[in-house]
């Protein structure tokens, strides 16, 4: 039996209001003025806080992306919940999440570097001491949800657990992002969908078809 979610405290009400404060001031700034131009005691300044505060909250400025971002994960996935659950299959749920993920990160185009290489570094090392929740953990959440439903209904086998097929994923469709950065061709939809049909179908030849090959 699932337990019941502990209350949040008064203290963490107010740490979690201090880095929306945070995270939000950054991101206006960064849209005004483009995210390399701004400085952290930029940031500090505008957003009224000691340097020391912004920095015990994002220790880097790429978490501030980070924040903003899991944030907007969050409000994406409550949007488009009825939506996902329309599809009659786990197939066409994940596919249809992977096009709207795909459409959400081509609008962050211009973050997406910071972003990712943020999630790259603290997937290794989560630092848990800071409000800055890994964004990483967040999308993984999602994901190994998503696999272990399928596994229960028996769309897909059992093993691996869940859990692990969401990291092998995350890491999959990291390197999409990766690659389409560096090629806008094909586009980013296209290359989820090739991540995914790789994780679920492989590149092996089925054997009777290599049988016949031969």
């Amino acid at each position: 039996m699932t337990q019941p979610t502990p209350p949040i405290t008064r203290r963490q009400r107010k740490q979690e209001q201090t880095a929306d404060h945070l995270s939000a001031t950054a991101y206006r700034l960064f849209e005004a003025h483009g995210y390399e131009a701004v400085s952290m005691e930029q940031i500090a300044e505008v957003a009224d806080v000691a340097k020391a505060t912004l920095y015990k909250y994002f220790p880097v400025k790429e978490a501030l992306i980070a924040y903003r971002f899991r944030l907007d994960i969050a409000a994406g996935m409550a949007a488009r919940a009825e939506a996902l659950l329309a599809q009659q299959s786990f197939d066409a749920r994940m596919r249809y999440l992977l096009r709207e993920s795909a459409a959400w990160h081509s609008e962050r185009k211009t973050y997406l570097p910071h972003y990712i290489r943020y999630l790259t570094r603290t997937s290794c090392a989560e630092d848990s001491s800071t409000s800055a929740v890994n964004a990483s953990s967040d999308g993984r959440q999602i994901l190994a949800a998503m696999f272990r439903a399928a596994q229960q209904s028996g769309e897909i086998r059992s093993e691996p657990a869940a859990d692990q097929l969401a990291m092998n994923f995350e890491y999959l469709l990291f390197a999409a992002i990766n690659a389409w950065l560096a090629d806008a061709q094909p586009d980013l939809s296209e290359r989820f969908l090739s991540a995914f049909d790789l994780l679920m179908y492989g590149v092996a030849i089925e054997q009777g078809r290599a049988s016949n090959s031969a």
